[in-house]
């Protein structure tokens, strides 16, 4: 029997049954869409040869000296191959909701393509996709009841950042030899800890530890958020100090950033409902604006100086 055939079988099924009673309109769209009439479904075809044709042309463009846009059209069939899972997904789901384990499969896939074809764009794609899955899975866990407040543990996410920092440090090192291909990928591996690590305690220092999955929201007393304030500010300040002392740039960016964040977290739940909402924004609009000017200024006696030598 041919697939047109049987799938016209089925489908005249699935009519009868809708008309009995047997089954809701919803399942009869659900389950009619596995057995289309058409020939062929070009939609689906589209998406497959779209996803090929992106990670085909990523490798030709490099043979004519276009590198980064070889690299960019690759990130192109990354997400392209994000979408078809999904898709994928909603057409065989079984109801549970569990997408974070597509984004799972889409990372373990997109963090071999990343090594394979040596493209750091596709590396990012697969921090960010860390991200979404770590917090998704967080919140699938427990019912979709909270995901970063007072989801189950900030700080799981903050060892997550110490294993990511720890493996970017390794790869900083084995880029010096068994890794020298892959010059630049431990700056993403590096970046996505510090960026994690900065987020849980950043919600440590607003809510402290929150433990548990179920039962009532978790007061924290001062003492535990001031011992998770002064951890922050001391990780900040030696992600500042590490980084001017290896003249890295990114640490010291994600140092003073933070800093800037924590000072701001700190006005605001401390200060700002005393001095009132109108006198508050305006001394930290004020106060941006100066540091902006100064941090502009710094930058430009850098370049002057640089230019100067």
């Amino acid at each position: 029997m041919s697939p047109d055939r049987r799938n016209r079988q089925v489908r005249d099924a699935l009519d009868q049954w809708l008309r009995e009673g047997q089954i809701d309109p919803a399942a009869h769209s659900r389950i009619g869409e596995l057995y289309p009439l058409t020939r062929w479904d070009w939609r689906s075809l589209g998406r497959w040869f779209l996803t090929l044709g992106l990670f085909a042309v990523g490798r030709w463009l490099p043979g004519k000296g276009l590198r980064m846009l070889g690299s960019t059209a690759e990130l192109l069939g990354g997400f392209a191959l994000i979408g078809v899972s999904f898709v994928v997904g909603m057409i065989y789901s079984d109801g549970s909701g569990n997408w974070p384990a597509l984004l799972l499969i889409d990372l373990l896939v997109l963090l071999v393509l990343s090594y394979a074809l040596g493209n750091v764009l596709l590396l990012t794609l697969c921090s960010v996709l860390f991200f979404v899955w770590f917090g998704g899975r967080s919140g699938y866990v427990s019912g979709w009841g909270a995901y970063w407040f007072g989801m189950n543990y900030p700080l799981r996410f903050l060892g997550a950042a110490a294993l990511l920092v720890a493996a970017g440090a390794v790869h900083l090192r084995c880029e010096a030899g068994l890794l020298a291909r892959y010059s630049g990928f431990a700056k993403v591996w590096i970046s996505c800890g510090l960026f994690v690590g900065e987020m849980s305690l950043w919600l440590l220092s607003l809510f402290g530890s929150y433990d548990l999955i179920d039962g009532p929201w978790h007061f924290a007393e001062d003492g535990e958020l001031l011992m998770f304030n002064l951890l922050w500010a001391a990780v900040s300040l030696g992600v500042l100090a590490l980084g001017l002392r290896l003249r890295f740039g990114m640490l010291v960016g994600y140092g003073v950033t933070f800093l800037i964040i924590q000072l701001y977290t700190l006005f605001f739940t401390q200060l700002a409902e005393t001095l009132g909402w109108l006198l508050s924004l305006l001394i930290a609009g004020g106060g941006l604006l100066v540091l902006v000017i100064w941090l502009e200024s710094q930058r430009q006696k850098r370049r002057t100086a640089t230019s100067d030598s």
